[in-house]
């Protein structure tokens, strides 16, 4: 893949809601179009679901090869069923909590299809159904699931002794996604408008689902892209993210974001390199956006930028980690045992980096 800034104008264009559709049926329906470097970056970006959703939405779906035609549509159907089945574990929690009068509101992936942003519930992909808890009731909360056929998945040893943002994450045999409990929506970030009490008191229901209100859900998915998925250190765009900030965007009529906010420009000036459906917000190109160009159509340096990204950034938390190993002596003693684990993930990240 010579030039991955060419595939990601493709994947922008299939998506967007501005793109001219006689252009892009054009490009689409040239026979040395690659369609190889769609599948490939679609997957890595978790809108495969939703390129095909597009698609047909635009009504171009004939311009795909059949057996890809065939593959997107299988994938869609599955997660579309995926969806539907997360939906109806949404409301089973939320019965459960209110029973109990535990205040919640849902997050990110469950709260975008609680709220019915997508034209079609297939086009998310979801991992786990995230929630926010009042901090008081966060203990009765997560005893509440155990009781109900919940169980807490394995955790790390940092679990014991570092902040985290959930509590462990819980399954069932039930039911078809893990549920992460959230305190906060960030270890260490502070945003005030993000606040736990803030996205409480200002939630919206939406078919007897808490979710926040549209801006917080605006705010929150571009926040936990630069700042969990540390998007903002890698100076990259996550198309799934930007899809969803396109959607929320267009739901209020692009007043939803009105900040100033360093992170949240930064993140706008990257997805408006590919979209033109924010160009109300006036993104801007900088060093930062045409260095970031200048990575994705020099492969090699890429993929080079990122590997040293990567070990500064796990380095700068191993140096922590080390202080902490010498200065507490259950940390330490808990390193040791577990030692065999912890010299795989550091052979992994230098060797995957």
């Amino acid at each position: 893949m010579a030039n991955l800034a060419i595939t990601y104008q493709h994947i922008a264009d299939i998506l967007s809601f501005e793109s001219s559709n006689t252009e892009l049926e054009m490009t689409l329906s040239d026979p040395k179009f690659d369609w190889d470097n769609i599948v490939v970056e679609g997957s890595k970006h978790l809108v495969l679901p939703a390129i095909y959703c597009r698609l047909k939405s635009k009504k171009i779906l004939h311009l795909l090869p059949d057996e890809l035609n065939s593959y997107l549509k299988e994938i869609t159907s599955l997660n579309r069923n995926r969806n539907l089945a997360i939906i109806e574990q949404v409301h089973l929690l939320t019965a459960l909590f209110n029973t109990h009068n535990i205040n919640h509101v849902f997050l990110k992936g469950a709260a975008l299809l609680a709220g019915n942003f997508y034209e079609d519930i297939a086009e998310r992909m979801i991992g786990d159904i995230d929630i926010l808890i009042d901090e008081a009731q966060l203990d009765q909360a997560f005893k509440l699931l155990k009781k109900n056929g919940y169980f807490p998945i394995e955790q790390t040893l940092g679990h014991d002794f570092f902040e985290h943002k959930h509590l462990p994450r819980l399954r069932t045999n039930n039911n078809i996604c893990a549920v992460e409990l959230h305190k906060k929506l960030f270890v260490s970030f502070q945003d005030k408008e993000l606040k736990n009490y803030n996205v409480r008191a200002l939630k919206q229901i939406k078919k007897s689902i808490n979710i926040p209100k549209l801006k917080h859900l605006l705010r929150h998915n571009i926040l936990n892209f630069q700042i969990n998925d540390r998007g903002q250190l890698y100076h990259s765009i996550s198309f799934r993210s930007a899809y969803d900030s396109i959607l929320l965007l267009r739901a209020s009529n692009f007043e939803a974001l009105t900040s100033k906010d360093k992170l949240l420009r930064n993140y706008m000036n990257i997805v408006g390199l590919f979209f033109k459906d924010i160009k109300s917000l006036e993104p801007k190109t900088n060093f930062t956006t045409k260095f970031y160009m200048f990575k994705l159509k020099h492969i090699k340096f890429y993929k080079f930028w990122n590997r040293l990204l990567n070990i500064g950034y796990f380095l700068q938390i191993a140096l922590g980690r080390l202080l902490y190993f010498f200065s507490n002596s259950s940390y330490r003693k808990a390193v040791l045992k577990d030692k065999k684990r912890i010299f795989r993930h550091f052979k992994s990240v230098f060797k995957n980096s």
